[in-house]
């Protein structure tokens, strides 16, 4: 069960009181949104990390093979 013998109606406090209680939840409300900022922009850079890598690897495999049947192809004139 919650303790509700300590709370007060925010409409019963003095106003100097109420505000700063505004005060600190508009701060704290502040930090939030620059943490879920911050992560989301974290998970989209490791996203287009990602795909850069799937992308460069792709790369460099049609690199390969193209040098691979470039190689066959000289070495099929030579024999």
């Amino acid at each position: 069960m919650a303790n509700t013998q300590n709370l007060r109606p925010l409409n019963t406090l003095p106003p100097d009181e109420l505000r700063e209680i505004c005060r600190k939840g508009g701060i704290a409300s502040g930090e939030r949104r620059r943490e879920i900022a911050d992560v989301k922009s974290t998970v989209l850079l490791n996203a287009a990390a990602l795909d850069l890598i799937e992308e460069t690897r792709e790369e460099y495999r049609r690199a390969i093979v193209k040098l691979a049947k470039q190689e066959r192809r000289k070495m099929r004139r030579r024999k």
